[in-house]
């Protein structure tokens, strides 16, 4: 017999009550996705730079910035393991504070994916875990960039606003 958490869920009920739920929130990024990208153009600016300490991630084109968009760190995968922002010193206050309302979401629901700092990554986690958190920041869309020179490391950053540059 399946033990119950303080939601009253079983285990098993919890998981297909994440499932749903993820599965909802990554087709929802999808749809916000294309919009953010085709609205400001995002894949015809040749070059983007990211800034950690104010949160910018600027795209442009001939040395010209043309789209600056505010964004949050909400994880990192490296070495075949995703990373929480709200849980990791290392990141900006500013992000891991921005962050928090995932894990608190997920205490509430019980949801250990988005509670546990370190998971194990697969090829899509990263996105699946993004796309609830821009669903709960209610994110424009989001952008995957490298973290550093190794192959499969990258940084998924919610898309909080987005202007052009004038």
């Amino acid at each position: 017999m399946s033990e119950h958490g303080p939601s009253g869920l079983c285990e098993a009920c919890l998981e297909k009550e994440y499932e749903a739920f993820q599965h909802k929130c990554v087709h929802e990024l999808m749809e916000r996705n294309r919009e953010w990208r085709e609205l400001y153009k995002i894949d015809s600016w040749p070059r983007w730079d990211f800034n950690h300490n104010s949160g910018e991630l600027v795209f442009s084109e001939n040395s010209k910035a043309k789209v600056i968009s505010e964004v949050a760190i909400a994880g990192a995968v490296s070495n075949g393991t995703w990373e929480w922002t709200w849980g990791n010193p290392k990141m900006p206050s500013r992000d891991r504070t921005l962050l928090l309302p995932v894990r608190e979401f997920g205490d509430e629901k019980e949801w250990t994916k988005l509670t546990t700092l370190f998971l194990t990554n697969d090829e899509y986690l990263g996105w699946e875990l993004t796309a609830i958190a821009a669903h709960i920041l209610e994110a424009q869309g989001v952008y995957r960039c490298p973290d550093s020179d190794c192959s499969g490391d990258f940084q998924y950053l919610v898309v909080l606003n987005t202007r052009f540059v004038q």
